[in-house]
This record gives structure tokens, C-alpha cells and sequence, in this order.
């Protein structure tokens, strides 16, 4: 019998039992509601069975299918001696590990080519986002013609914030990219991790019960991943690769920054973008839900939707964790009524929308939602910052060195140093750093901004 005919059967043994309870009922006859009830138990009690060997086929099918093959291990790095600076060096330039290098208590023991390196990774690999003001809120409605004056800031509960110039990852960090801290060791160096979640570290475990995000084996990504965001790591885990990179996250201000990309107009009124590429929502250029393969694709797919300043994918594809909390008070004038939303505990801030994110209205720079700082979810990923204060972006050649100049573009449009504001710093305690600066005390290094300053 076919599909159709057994639907119809059960349709109509549904109708007639139902009939014939309720006729049993209102006549009286107990016979005939006896024999109604009877032919809803055959239903209910045959449902039950389909549902139960759909479930046990699944779960065979899922059985007899391989886990997925993770990628083949990059090969290991050999050891560098801890005498050999300049092996040392090689070594964290590989890694990624450009922004540390670039820290005033290690860039003097660059020599002059090594210095070039860390320069030209660091135009390749982030964006300059200029100082200046962004307004912060649930500000949307008032971006549809791209300005917003101050009537406009007020009656939405916008907040102005100033941010002090800094580089952004132009895309988020991939897989093959935190491999590199997994296999250097991170999950095992404390320093790098946050108090509050060194009771944790030891749980924060693939599949397989080895150290690394929620959804690897055996330490490694799965064949064919290497360029797409990583996932299943939470905002402990994030903070502690910027800190291995010598970087740290984004505030919330510098997130919106680098994707409204906000300027000045005159008498007051600004200029800000809703999404990266304009002020009206293309699905074409965001890996979101409907407009994309439905899964998490590379970091360089997507490109039309870059912003201004060169940043990739800030909106669709993953979510990203920003260093700042999650504040319920930016939903007091839309979504939720004063004091309604009430968190049970702490959280952080997620941006971006991901590829499965349904509505437009929560792809676009100014939404913010939050989660668990343990959370790791598998479509929210971050990306890296670091102030532009923050680092040697030009010194004075040695007597050795070539007459040629050092490339200083991305010193360009920057305020003489002095000017600069310090605005974060990383602990330099990361024991392959020891060789190349002087123990350098928490207290020595320059303080975080207040949050209200610049997140």
C-alpha cells in the first residue's frame, strides 16, 4: 500500500473512533465509545512504534557512518633554543605572533629586517580603524537614510563613545590559526587564562577529551576546515588566544566602529553606516540564513561584504565575542519593557549574526546580543585587536641598518605617539617571550581604559 493510501486508512480510523466516542457519549452507548477509544489506542500505540524505529534507523545509520577525518597535522615545529633570539623570533612571526613582537618591551631586539616582517604581516593581516566617535544603541530605525542627528540619538537612547585609533583582524580567526596556539602549548600555559576559569581550563576539551574547541578530534580540525572560523571555543578560551597573540578582543564601541565606520557632518549630525557595505540589508554579501549554503563557509568567502576600512565578514557566517558585557539596557527601548529582561547570570557580548541567523534586524552593525561566557556554540567565533598606542610602529634605524626607511604606512594617519592614549595591554608572561625582554610586571604595563571610554 502506498504512502498516500496509509494516510488516508489512518485519517479515516482517526474520524470514525472520534465519531464513535462522542456518539457513545451522547446516546448513551458504552459499547460504541469502547470501540472509538480502542481505534485511538491503535493510532497513539502505532505513532509510538514509527517513531521508535525512525529513531533506532538513525541511530544506525549514524553509527555505521566514519567521524569525520580530521585534517592531517601540520608539521611540528622543530625546538628553538631559548639562546636563539632570532630563531625565536621566525618562530612567533610563523605563529601569527607579529603583535607581540611589535610591544615596546620587545621591539628593540628585533633587528632591522625582523622589524620589517612584523610590520608588513601586520598591514596584511589587520585594518586600521582611525579614531573618532560612534554612537552605540538600538539606532537602526534612524540609520534608514545613513545620518543621525541629535534628536534622533536621544529619542533611540543612543550612546556616544569615543575610540582611540587600533588595528582589527581583517578576518575572523580560523581554525588553522588557533591550532597554532593548541599545539603551542596554550591550554596548558595559566598565565594566558583569566583567574576566574583556571578550575575550567582542564574541561575545556574536543569529541575526543583532548585540549581545543568543542567540536575537534583528537586536537585537530577536521579535513578541509583549516580556513573556516573557528567554533566551539568560549570567551575565556577567545581571551586567552589574543593574549597569546599579544592582542586581546574588540570593545563593543571598536566592533561597531570597524563596521559602521561613522563621520562627522556638520552641526552635529553624523554619518553611519547600518551595514557594512551601505544602509540597506543584501543578502548577497552575508553568509545569513536563506543567502547562504546553510553552513559555516571560509573566512574569505563573501568578500562583497566588506567594510569600508577592509574588514571581512562582520556580518553573517558566526557570531563574535567582543570584550565587553552584554547590557540589558539596550533592549529597554524596543524589545523589552523597562527592567523586564533580567539575567540570572553575567554575560558577554556576541556581534554579527551568523549563518543561520533568520532576521534582518539581527544582522546589522548595532545589534548586540549576548551569551554565557562559557557557552561554546557552534556558530560564535571572534576576532582580534589591538591598540594602535599600543604598539612600535616606526623607530629610529641603527647605525647598521639599511639607509632605506623601515615602511611606516600604517603609520601614516596616526597622531604623533605621544598623543596616542594607552588603551589595553597583554601580560608578557608567555615563557617563549622570556628571551627577548626583561621580566615585565603586571604593574608596569600600562592600565585598561574605563569601559564607559571606549566599549
Amino acid at each position: 500500500m502506498s504512502m498516500n493510501k496509509q494516510s488516508a486508512v489512518r485519517t479515516a480510523i482517526g474520524l470514525l473512533g472520534l465519531l464513535a466516542v462522542g456518539l457513545g457519549l451522547w446516546l448513551p452507548d458504552g459499547r460504541l465509545a469502547a470501540a472509538g477509544a480502542v481505534a485511538w489506542v491503535y493510532l497513539l500505540a502505532r505513532r509510538v512504534c514509527v517513531a521508535w524505529r525512525w529513531r533506532h534507523r538513525k541511530s544506525a545509520r549514524n553509527a555505521a557512518q566514519p567521524s569525520p577525518k580530521p585534517a592531517p597535522r601540520p608539521k611540528a615545529r622543530a625546538p628553538v633554543d631559548p639562546g636563539d633570539t632570532r630563531g625565536l623570533v621566525e618562530q612567533m612571526l610563523s605563529q601569527g605572533r607579529f603583535a607581540l613582537l611589535l610591544r615596546p618591551q620587545v621591539v628593540e631586539n628585533l633587528d632591522e629586517a625582523q622589524f620589517r616582517k612584523a610590520l608588513e604581516a601586520l598591514a596584511i593581516d589587520t585594518a586600521l580603524v582611525p579614531e573618532g566617535e560612534v554612537v552605540l544603541g538600538r539606532i537602526d530605525e534612524a540609520l534608514d537614510d545613513g545620518k543621525l542627528e541629535p534628536e534622533e540619538i536621544r529619542r533611540c537612547r543612543g550612546r556616544v563613545v569615543r575610540v582611540e585609533p587600533f588595528f582589527l583582524d581583517r578576518y575572523p580567526v580560523t581554525n588553522r590559526e588557533y591550532y597554532e596556539f593548541v599545539a603551542g602549548g596554550g591550554y596548558q600555559e595559566i598565565s594566558l587564562w583569566d583567574p576566574k576559569i583556571w578550575p575550567a581550563v582542564l574541561e575545556l576539551v574536543d569529541r575526543t577529551g583532548a585540549p581545543g574547541p568543542r567540536y575537534w578530534r583528537d586536537g585537530c580540525y577536521a579535513e578541509g576546515e583549516e580556513d573556516l572560523p573557528v567554533v566551539g571555543v568560549n570567551w575565556f578560551e577567545a581571551m586567552a588566544y589574543a593574549r597569546w597573540l599579544g592582542k586581546r578582543l574588540p570593545s563593543d564601541a571598536e566592533w561597531v566602529k570597524a563596521g559602521a565606520w561613522p563621520v562627522p557632518l556638520s552641526a552635529g549630525d553624523r554619518q553611519q553606516r547600518k551595514y557594512p557595505w551601505g544602509n540597506s540589508m543584501d543578502r548577497r554579501r552575508a553568509n545569513l540564513w536563506g543567502s547562504g549554503p546553510g553552513r559555516i563557509v571560509p573566512v574569505t568567502e563573501f568578500a562583497e561584504g566588506v567594510s569600508v576600512g577592509g574588514v571581512y565578514q562582520l556580518i553573517g557566517n558566526v557570531w563574535e565575542w567582543t570584550s565587553s558585557n552584554f547590557n540589558p539596557r539596550n533592549f529597554s527601548s524596543g524589545d523589552y519593557a523597562e527592567g523586564e529582561l533580567v539575567l540570572t547570570s553575567p554575560m558577554k557580548s556576541i556581534r554579527g549574526g551568523a549563518f543561520d541567523t533568520y532576521f534582518d534586524n539581527q544582522a546589522t552593525c548595532q545589534f548586540q546580543s549576548g551569551d554565557n561566557p562559557l557557552a561554546r556554540r557552534h556558530n560564535i567565533s571572534f576576532r582580534c585587536a589591538v591598540g594602535a598606542g599600543d604598539l612600535v610602529l616606526a623607530r629610529q634605524p641603527s647605525p647598521a641598518a639599511s639607509a632605506e626607511e623601515v615602511p611606516s604606512s600604517l603609520a601614516e594617519d596616526l597622531p604623533p605617539e605621544s598623543e596616542l592614549e594607552e588603551y589595553a595591554d597583554v601580560p608578557l608572561d608567555d615563557p617563549i617571550c622570556e628571551p627577548l625582554a626583561a621580566p615585565v610586571t603586571h604593574e608596569e604595563l600600562p592600565s585598561p581604559l574605563p569601559e564607559e571610554t571606549h566599549a
